[in-house]
């Protein structure tokens, strides 16, 4: 299955449920959390991006599938 979500796109969910995230100078990291071989959780940092649209920065436009997103992982999003 294929996500067309993007890195640039998310701040508009995290913003609905998150105070801290509507602040114009807000930054968002994001990590997926997904169970190894062995059971142990893996947390693998997969970009960052700001809580408004007008400062674009790199990681927007990076893709769910692009950085192989996959149903039952965790979507990790920190807020600074």
């Amino acid at each position: 299955m294929k996500f067309k979500s993007t890195l640039g796109k998310m701040p508009i969910f995290v913003k609905e449920v998150s105070v801290a995230a509507r602040r114009r100078d807000a930054r968002l990291s994001f990590a997926f959390v997904y169970p190894d071989k062995n059971g142990r959780f893996i947390v693998r940092q997969v970009g960052q991006t700001m809580s408004y649209p007008n400062r674009k920065q790199p990681d927007d436009s990076k893709t769910l599938a692009d950085l192989h997103f996959e149903i039952g992982d965790y979507l990790d999003v920190a807020i600074y």
